[in-house]
């Protein structure tokens, strides 16, 4: 046996670097958004991550595995976020503004529409998989309001719709008119914008 071979196995990852799923999973994400599932090849990961396909197909067999699996991180991510920005010392407004603004400057796109989209490639195990990630964040913003409205801050509520309600919502941060030019120039304006839809409805404060 040439002692030089080098046995299969786990790919290695330099010291210091990230986990290599990691750094395939954070390099997967803006790919997929921008340029679509279907544009994105694994090929085209493995070189933006500078490493062999077969390293890629290692921790991920298939590409709709990998999308999967990117959208879970992300979605992960957003929950994380979500909850350590609920925690903080400031009024529900207060935290709502911040967790839409700071969620229209990291993620530029509908994540709805996204996910529609990818029912059509995406195996019914697959979806489930997302639609529990999405849960999460919809768990933790219903755990929210339903604190907020038992404490009087807001009015006796339905804590589930309003959180979905308010996700809807947030949705329209991304909306661009038949030019393809965004609606809101800037995320602070639209996170006001919509905070305002959210709190008032059809009845803003005169």
């Amino acid at each position: 046996m040439d002692k030089k071979a080098k046995p299969l196995g786990r790919p290695r990852v330099a010291k210091g670097d990230l986990p290599l799923n990691q750094k395939i999973l954070m390099t997967a994400i803006p790919l997929f958004l921008s340029r679509g599932f279907e544009s994105v090849s694994m090929d085209d990961i493995a070189k933006e991550c500078q490493v062999t396909k077969a390293s890629v197909y290692y921790y991920f067999p298939s590409k709709s595995d990998l999308l999967t699996a990117s959208m879970v991180q992300l979605m992960d991510n957003v929950r994380l976020i979500t909850l350590k920005r609920l925690a903080e010392p400031a009024s529900l407004r207060v935290r709502l503004l911040g967790i839409t603004e700071g969620h229209l400057k990291a993620i530029d796109f509908d994540l709805h529409s996204f996910m529609r989209k990818m029912e059509a490639v995406l195996s019914e195990e697959q979806m489930t998989l997302m639609r529990k990630s999405e849960q999460g964040i919809l768990d933790a913003l219903e755990g929210e309001f339903k604190k907020s409205s038992e404490s009087g801050e807001i009015g006796p509520v339905d804590a589930r719709i309003i959180a979905r309600a308010y996700t809807s919502l947030l949705m329209m941060g991304h909306a661009r008119d038949g030019e393809g030019h965004k609606l809101f120039p800037r995320e602070g304006e639209a996170a006001a914008q919509i905070i305002d839809i959210l709190w008032h409805g059809l009845f803003p404060p005169k």
